[in-house]
């Protein structure tokens, strides 16, 4: 199937330019005018590459898929991640703009790590969601925190 990958810059909920990508058919291959998406959110120091591997499954399952790169992470400007917390305002002006401009019609979230927490943060807030993938979320951030410092730092435990 040939795809049409469209790459846009989208402003996050805390004004950092976001760099996204949404993966469709062709126009001549659509389906359906409005097709379901599945925004994909990767986890923690990653980027949207993770989710080049699930295109052509997507696609020939008649799903488009749109990736992005949270602020602080890729090619996004920012140079921080709240790990989730900030991340949910993100993907609302993400969701509100796939609304808006890219005809589609449901939307589903696949979160890896940080964007699986930020899927649950996000899907708590927005009942419109069709559905969640949720791979390895963390379920304490306070123990996630103590992990990460013990790992790349001698910072005291909280």
């Amino acid at each position: 199937m040939r795809v049409l990958r469209t790459d846009i810059e989208l402003p996050s909920s805390r004004g950092f330019k976001m760099q996204c990508s949404h993966f469709e058919p062709l126009e001549t291959a659509r389906v359906w005018r409005q097709m379901p998406c599945v925004i994909y959110m990767h986890g923690n120091s990653s980027c949207r590459l993770e989710a080049l591997e699930l295109v052509d499954n997507f696609l020939s399952s008649n799903i488009t898929l749109f990736c992005f790169d949270f602020p602080g992470c890729g090619q996004s400007e920012g140079e921080f991640i709240s790990l989730g917390w900030f991340e949910r305002d993100d993907v609302a002006c993400i969701v509100e703009h796939l609304r808006t401009h890219r005809h589609v019609s449901t939307i589903g979230l696949w979160g890896r790590s940080m964007g699986a927490v930020t899927a649950l943060l996000h899907g708590d807030r927005d009942p419109s969601i069709g559905g969640m993938v949720l791979d390895s979320p963390f379920s304490n951030l306070r123990t996630l925190c103590d992990e990460l410092a013990a790992s790349h730092s001698k910072v005291p435990k909280f």
